[in-house]
């Protein structure tokens, strides 16, 4: 069974944790009711996932040959479509703010600056008049995804391959930080303003090292059946949807609950909870990276149309919206740019030296057989 096999209920959980993220910014961008308010933590546990999934697909490979720029190619390739058409609808509707409602908007020279940073992956770091100090006020969702592609190159270039003890230091140490800074701050919802850049590094650093961990020691870890499945799903919504905005139960999800979810979910990886699970797994990024735009357009014009209040529950009409908007970005732009974009990587990433083979059919068969290999591993990884 091939490890995406293995591991499938890990598709379903990022569905889910995707749709929750969703749901949490209805209740505070979108004008629905607060019906998750430990939301945003799903955050915390996408950067536990990462950790698990990009060791199980890479770390043998870096290991045997795989280059730091072949791995950093394949994660921009990866992550880069959906995150910049993000980033254009957001920033699209931000300039077209900056005409409309000029008070309530940043002046456009820093809203067009701020949009060719975000539209680079690249925060904004000075505060804004009407976007404070938000990293990302294109898709607000992008800090994340800077703090994701940073650690992941971080990974990739020190860490992997290296010790577990040195990644249970890194654990511990991020751990420490990230109770610190909850401390300071109140909250856990830290690191996508400026003020709170810190808040990213430790909540990534923790979330993606004990995604790391628990890939170390998979081949110890029992297989469970389909019950644990469902406990681990029904769990993970659980913590997230009980109404205790508070900063001691935040810590206890991220540092004990949230772990502890992975394991069983590794555990039981292999079982099917939710119908359409796989399909949820597959727009959970294009969902992530688009529904902040898209949730900032549909739900003013629903204002400006018929006077929607705060906390109306007929804005949850957006979410199967939403995710047919995120199926279409799947299928028409991301998987079709991901593969357009693969040609441009060289299928021979180790460090060893090539030297070109005699042009032969044979020969050009199995390097076209490798390439559709590879952009298949692509539009999976």
């Amino acid at each position: 069974m091939g490890g995406h096999e293995r591991y499938r209920l890990l598709d379903e959980l990022r569905g889910v944790a995707a749709v929750a993220v969703l749901v949490f910014h209805i209740g505070t961008r979108g004008g629905g009711p607060m019906l998750l308010p430990n939301g945003f933590l799903a955050v915390d546990f996408f950067f536990m996932l990462s950790g698990f999934v990009i060791a199980e697909a890479y770390e043998a490979r870096l290991q045997s040959g795989m280059t730091f720029g072949g791995f950093a190619a394949r994660r921009l390739v990866r992550m880069a479509p959906v995150a910049m058409l993000g980033a254009l609808a957001g920033g699209a509707y931000l300039v077209a703010r900056a005409f409309a409602a000029p008070a309530r908007s940043d002046p456009l020279f820093e809203v067009v600056g701020a949009n060719l940073l975000n539209l680079l992956i690249l925060p904004k770091l000075w505060q804004g008049r009407a976007t404070g100090w938000e990293l990302f006020p294109a898709n607000g969702p992008l800090w994340s995804l800077f703090f994701e592609i940073a650690i992941n190159l971080i990974w990739a270039a020190f860490l992997a391959g290296r010790s577990t003890r040195l990644l249970c230091l890194l654990v511990a140490v991020s751990a420490g930080f990230l109770v610190s800074l909850g401390l300071h701050f109140g909250t856990l919802h830290i690191g996508w303003e400026a003020v709170s850049l810190a808040g990213g590094a430790a909540r990534v650093g923790f979330g993606f090292g004990i995604g790391l961990l628990l890939h170390r020691v998979r081949a110890g870890i029992p297989l469970m059946g389909h019950s644990s499945a469902v406990m681990a799903l029904a769990t993970l919504v659980y913590f997230l949807i009980l109404p205790l905005p508070l900063l001691g139960w935040q810590l206890l999800i991220v540092l004990v609950c949230m772990p502890a979810v992975l394991l069983v979910a590794i555990a039981a990886g292999q079982e099917k909870v939710l119908p359409g699970g796989a399909l949820l797994g597959r727009l959970s990024y294009p969902l992530y990276g688009t529904h902040v735009p898209l949730l900032a357009l549909t739900a003013g014009a629903l204002k400006y149309a018929g006077g929607v209040a705060g906390n109306h529950w007929t804005v949850l009409l957006l979410v199967p919206f939403l995710l047919a908007a995120a199926w279409a970005v799947l299928v028409w732009f991301d998987e079709p740019a991901r593969v357009w974009l693969a040609r441009f990587i060289p299928i021979r990433t180790d460090s060893r030296a090539f030297v070109p083979a005699p042009r032969s059919v044979r020969r050009l068969q199995r390097a076209g057989a490798a390439q559709r290999v590879m952009r298949r591993q692509l539009l999976r990884n």
